[in-house]
């Protein structure tokens, strides 16, 4: 059975599949655009109007998160099943854009937390950054490999306690980890920096890729702003981002702060949060 899924005119995957999987993996491909078409509208309805009522958005986040997380089991258990490379590839293509898709979700649930100011869902503990860093790290170093990227994680110091609340932090990191992927051409490098300035706990992701201008400096934590570069680069992305990771580092009485030398010469960003006492 040949099969093309398309988006938007564009193939997400192709191949062909023979038994009773190929209904089943081509359900879930429908599923998947299905999804990602909604994501948009809603984002392009955010851009036209940040009044939209945020409770909506949240509910369709939620909604959307359960039946992807059980795709993306069902896929995995399918990735295991099949022994045909090219079919293995286009299951695993799949796989990411479903983790992609639930990535998305927290985005736009974080947005929604964001807007509304609240602090009340924020619970922090006591997490060792080199800890946290490794784990979502370690989640994550499977996209750098894919795009050819070479990857490093590196602690410069030991003990590195600050009160955060972990899936937020994951969240952040996870944000600076794929932005880094995103826009660092393939053969070049991604480093992460775990370490101590006085009295705060350092983390900074640093990049060879494309790097930023002087002009969009300004800009680079503004919702929904993205440069030319990155357009071009990523036509995926949504620009919220950024503005979300430094709004929750905000809420750890923190910063964020990002440099660049220039266009083409990577960008760094470096998150400072206070040390535990």
């Amino acid at each position: 059975m040949n099969y093309e899924i398309l988006l938007n005119g564009q193939g997400i995957v192709s191949g062909n599949l023979v038994g009773t999987g190929a209904i089943a993996i081509i359900s879930i491909a429908v599923l998947i655009g299905a999804i990602v078409a909604a994501g948009r509208r809603i984002i392009r309805k955010l851009r036209e109007n940040d009044t939209l009522k945020y409770e909506f958005i949240t509910i369709i986040a939620h909604k959307f998160r359960t039946p992807l997380t059980s795709t993306k089991w069902l896929l995995e258990g399918q990735i295991s099943d099949e022994t045909d490379h090219t079919k293995k590839e286009s299951l695993i293509e799949m796989k990411n854009n479903t983790e992609n898709l639930i990535s998305m979700t927290g985005t736009l649930i974080e947005m929604t937390d964001t807007d509304n100011e609240s602090k009340s869902s924020y619970e922090f503990d006591k997490t060792d950054l080199c800890d946290i860093v490794k784990s979502v790290a370690d989640a994550h170093k499977s996209m750098f490999h894919e795009k050819n990227l070479f990857f490093s994680v590196r602690c410069e110091a030991e003990g590195v306690i600050v009160n955060a609340d972990k899936p937020r932090l994951e969240f952040v990191l996870q944000t600076l980890m794929e932005n880094a992927k995103s826009y660092t051409p393939p053969g070049r490098n991604v480093e992460v920096i775990v370490g101590k300035n006085g009295r705060f706990g350092t983390v900074s992701v640093i990049d060879s890729g494309i790097g930023i201008a002087p002009q969009d400096m300004r800009h680079i934590f503004t919702k929904f702003y993205r440069t030319k570069n990155a357009q071009q680069m990523d036509t995926e992305g949504f620009g919220v981002g950024l503005f979300l990771a430094r709004s929750v580092i905000k809420r750890h009485k923190g910063r964020l702060e990002v440099s660049s030398p220039g266009i083409d010469q990577g960008t760094t960003f470096t998150l400072s949060l206070p040390l535990a006492r």
